[in-house]
């Protein structure tokens, strides 16, 4: 081959190597297609091992998340496990309350009922002996018969003890009676502590929201003039004589509104899963947010003058089904 053809061949290549092993010499040529080859390969390579490294991580921090929301998950599980079962012991004290009332209710109407027996006995008793001794023209003629006779002290110790009797009979019918006045005044504690427990059973708004028990305005959906101020109002407002003290949910519920209005200020919305709805407006501040759940008593904010108010005072409403109550009937004993 000429000078010329191998320095052609030469320009051909890309690349060459001598390469010599046992006195033996081989040359090898890299054309620029397999250059080319060689960096197209390389670069997939390249990107591939890239892809694979971003695909990792990604899958990676996936799992990573994926991790942490199962975690979060198995939290909100266990707390919604203690509070089933908190919910469940709630109940169950409930239950053995009620139960423990209507026994003693049952007792209670037991003993009223033997009471009562009691009484008509002795009312008998003493009709039959006031019978037996309204023949008074008989007595007197018997009377005067044994004047003389030997068995007139017998007959006046017969007198005498039928009138001790009816006396004391008397007197055991007073006592049955007063018994009876207390045993009825128990029926009736009980029958208010059953119908205060029911209603707390139930989620039914009872009570008052705040230790105060002063009423500045009446309930008054119809504006009559004779009621408070004559206003329409859907309420009662409860003064606290310029104090700013807690208010308390009235039954268990959920808050629905927790926010500033320009006529209420900043007020709160609890429903209470049964068609009763609560309102407490004109607050100082709010202690809870929507979505909080709450029991009778909690705390859910501080009474004030917020909004339209021209004193510090809780405006407190209670709707059933959309429809307004007057608080006053479900504020029991004061």
């Amino acid at each position: 081959m000429s000078e010329n053809q191998n320095h052609e061949e030469n320009q051909k290549h890309f690349l060459t190597l001598h390469i010599s092993h046992k006195g033996q010499q081989k040359t090898l040529h890299f054309r620029i297609r397999h250059a080319a080859a060689i960096c197209a390969a390389a670069a997939v390579l390249v990107g591939g091992t890239v892809f694979s490294v971003g695909a990792y991580q990604k899958t990676k921090t996936d799992l990573q998340a994926s991790e942490e929301q199962l975690l979060e998950t198995e939290r909100e599980n266990r707390k919604l496990e203690q509070r089933a079962e908190l919910l469940q012991h709630e109940n169950n004290e409930y239950t053995e309350n009620i139960d423990a009332i209507q026994n003693k209710t049952t007792e209670l109407e037991q003993k009223m009922n033997e009471i009562q027996t009691v009484k008509d006995d002795l009312y008998d008793q003493i009709n039959s002996m006031s019978n037996s001794d309204s023949s008074s023209a008989s007595l007197t003629a018997v009377t005067s018969a044994l004047e003389t006779s030997d068995v007139t002290p017998t007959f006046t110790n017969i007198i005498s003890t039928s009138y001790n009797k009816a006396s004391t009979l008397s007197a055991q019918l007073d006592k049955m009676n007063a018994m009876m006045d207390e045993t009825g005044i128990s029926f009736t504690s009980v029958a208010a502590d059953v119908t205060y427990a029911l209603a707390c059973q139930n989620n039914i708004p009872t009570g008052w929201p705040v230790e105060s028990r002063i009423v500045s305005t009446e309930f008054n959906p119809t504006a009559d003039a004779s009621i408070s101020d004559g206003r329409k109002h859907y309420g009662i407002d409860i003064s606290t004589q310029s104090q700013i003290i807690p208010i308390s949910a009235t039954a268990a519920g959920t808050v629905t509104t927790a926010t500033f209005h320009p006529e209420f200020g900043f007020y709160v919305v609890i429903d209470h899963y049964n068609g009763f709805t609560t309102l407490y407006a004109h607050c100082t501040e709010l202690n809870v947010n929507v979505g909080d759940k709450v029991k009778r008593g909690d705390i859910i904010g501080t009474t004030g003058t917020t909004g339209m108010s021209s004193g510090i005072h809780c405006h407190y409403e209670i709707q059933l089904n959309g429809v307004y109550q007057n608080p006053r009937d479900y504020l029991g004993e004061e």
